[in-house]
């Protein structure tokens, strides 16, 4: 099965992602060339992730933080909901 964005038939929340993962989607742009796959892309934003100093990715990992806690919140919310449903 093939996975496909749009509408979640469960109502799943979207799952927290990595400070690595916030970074990229921002920035994956600035690494893109024609003609480069998206195994190139992700090997130079790697690459320059790691030469980042820690005190540019804590940014990033503050955002990733929030974003745990989002997803806990909404994981809570939605068995809320479904045991509303099945009462």
């Amino acid at each position: 099965m093939s996975h496909q964005s749009g509408h979640n038939e469960t109502h799943e929340p979207k799952p927290a992602q990595t400070s690595f993962f916030l970074w990229m989607n921002e920035n994956r742009d600035n690494f893109y060339r024609p003609g480069m796959s998206q195994v190139d892309v992700a090997e130079a934003a790697g690459s320059e992730w790691r030469r980042m100093p820690e005190s540019e990715k804590a940014k990033w990992a503050q955002k990733s933080a929030d974003d745990k806690e989002r997803y806990a919140r909404e994981l809570i919310e939605q068995k809320d909901r479904q045991r509303e449903n099945d009462e």
